[in-house]
């Protein structure tokens, strides 16, 4: 299986091929099963309908890790750009004297950077209690 990201104007596009040997040419050829944008949260139901069972369990893998991957990195640059809030405490301070709807904003990122970190915290646990057990199951 062959996965490419794409950047056709803008719009970035995954595409998901296969390699196969053809007898009659002697050599092997790409068969693209399909592309869907980035922006999709699930991989296209006509592309696993001609995917073997293998493949797309190959498939799926990729995505799941593909997307946490960029989950991550969508978390890394809310978490990175928060801090630019604060760089200047004094004048944030004066300005959420003057707008009460700029607080109500800071609360939102605050809320929203709390429950991030829980959400980290509460997988990196549950994937330590998983690692944990499954190292004390007898061999």
């Amino acid at each position: 299986m062959q996965f490419r990201l794409l950047d056709n104007k803008g719009t970035p596009k995954w595409e998901i091929s296969r390699w196969t040997y053809s007898t009659e040419k002697k050599r092997a050829i790409k068969e693209t099963l399909g592309s869907f944008p980035c922006y999709f949260s699930m991989v296209s139901g006509d592309i696993l309908d001609k995917c073997t069972k293998q493949e797309k369990a190959e498939v799926l893998e990729w995505w799941r890790v593909t997307s946490e991957a960029v989950n991550r990195e969508r978390l890394r640059r809310q978490i990175t750009t928060l801090p630019a809030i604060f760089k200047d405490l004094e004048t944030l301070l004066d300005v959420i004297q003057d707008n009460p709807e700029d607080l109500a904003e800071l609360k939102k990122h605050a809320y929203a950077f709390k429950d991030a970190v829980s959400k980290v915290v509460r997988r990196k646990s549950r994937q330590q209690k998983n690692q944990e057990a499954v190292n004390s199951v007898p061999a």
